[in-house]
């Protein structure tokens, strides 16, 4: 067997850069742009205090948002959070959660009703930092021709420097400017990662981004440059500085094991990545294409000339592959022996050169550390569109 594996190229960061000084507040999700397409970043509106957030479609009965959203709390100083004392407290009614997939929060959008909140499990979990994580589970599903869900990056941990980009439905600066129209920053950076952070004001399941993020922003996804949900964004300094993440990788097993319960609930087979399947792309793609150099394959990998992809024990391969164990590659099964009577003996061609390198990238020094973080959660007061809001019914002909 000859395999030939293409070059894949990193994107790095050289350096980190620091907050503006002159505390001069930019467009954002700062900076960013109007986002008609990401429909799996839903607009959260909580009727029962009146508020929006954002939130992550991950299944097609399943909703990831910050805790937040569908919470009290008490103890803030100010409305700032301060991770020795700000608590959970009462947890919101699920029916008077609604959700659009829709660009705009509004009379006009379509919302899915929620029927129950799951919350993290553990004993200290009323705590706010570390614990901004929460799922919504609806009370129906959401056709895929709707919006196709995200995958939540469950199996491999961040770097310090990887490139993401965000999405929500907040506001443009800290004076609720803009809120209700879903916007999207490209180009951002990952400053610090869980224990690598200041342990003061980031815990261990949490992890520090960029810039741009703003009040509605609150349970708004950060993504990798393969659209896998990463971080549930949770508070940061004024400014929309200095964003802080719920650590998706942090709570794997908790998401992983709600998802399959939402996927009984709804009468559909679980999601791949919620029973152990790798969320990297590549592992799904489709293979057999016939190719000469590897460049020629989506995978980067060309075996006997036909495209292939990686496997694992849990990553298997389509029917008429299997999985070479040296190689690490599905590869195509021996035709069956022609029938006695048969005639001719299959050909195969084998070509391709092997040729493979890797990249590298140094991290500059973290920013400082913020001080006073508030949670990114919008008022409706900040959403004149939102006043009056009520559920209403899209036509079924519309979602067919």
């Amino acid at each position: 067997m000859i395999l030939a594996l293409g070059l894949t190229a990193t994107a790095c960061s050289s350096a980190l850069e620091p907050p503006d000084e002159t505390g001069e507040t930019r467009d954002a999700i700062q900076d960013g742009y109007l986002d008609n397409g990401d429909r799996a970043v839903v607009g959260i509106y909580n009727a029962e205090i009146g508020a929006i957030c954002t939130g992550s479609l991950i299944a097609p009965n399943v909703v990831l948002t910050a805790r937040h959203c569908v919470s009290d709390m008490a103890n803030e100083t100010d409305g700032q959070i301060t991770c020795r004392s700000t608590k959970f407290t009462d947890t919101h009614l699920a029916r008077k959660i609604y959700v659009t997939t829709d660009a705009e929060i509004g009379e006009s959008s379509y919302f899915y009703g929620g029927s129950e909140i799951v919350l993290l499990p553990g004993d200290d979990v009323d705590s706010f930092c570390g614990n901004d994580q929460a799922i919504l589970i609806l009370d129906e599903l959401i056709p895929e021709s709707d919006a196709a869900p995200l995958v939540p990056r469950v199996d491999v941990p961040l770097k310090q420097g990887e490139e993401y980009y965000a999405v929500g439905f907040g506001a443009t600066n800290d004076r609720s400017t803009g809120a209700g129209l879903r916007r999207r920053r490209d180009n951002l950076f990952i400053d610090c990662v869980a224990d690598g952070c200041p342990a003061s004001v980031v815990k261990s399941t949490e992890w520090v981004g960029d810039t741009g993020i703003c009040e509605g922003d609150s349970g708004g996804p950060s993504l990798d440059l393969m659209h896998r949900v990463i971080g549930v964004t949770s508070r940061g300094a004024e400014g929309c500085e200095y964003p802080i993440y719920g650590y998706v990788y942090g709570w794997a097993e908790w998401i992983k094991e709600t998802t399959v319960r939402a996927a009984s609930l709804g009468g559909y087979e679980p999601p791949v990545w919620a029973t152990g399947f790798p969320t990297d792309p590549v592992y799904s793609a489709e293979i057999g294409g016939a190719c000469e150099q590897a460049e020629q394959c989506a995978t980067n990998a060309c075996l006997d000339g036909y495209c292939t992809r990686p496997c694992t024990e849990t990553a298997t391969c389509p029917s008429g592959y299997g999985c070479d164990a040296e190689l690490g590659f599905c590869a195509k099964r021996p035709e069956p022996p022609p029938s006695e009577d048969g005639e001719g003996e299959d050909d195969v061609v084998k070509d391709g050169d092997a040729d493979g390198s890797s990249g590298s990238c140094s991290i500059g020094n973290p920013r400082p550390d913020p001080t006073k973080p508030v949670p990114w959660l919008l008022g409706a007061a900040g959403l004149g569109a939102v006043a009056g809001l009520r559920r209403r019914r899209r036509d079924r002909d519309r979602l067919g």
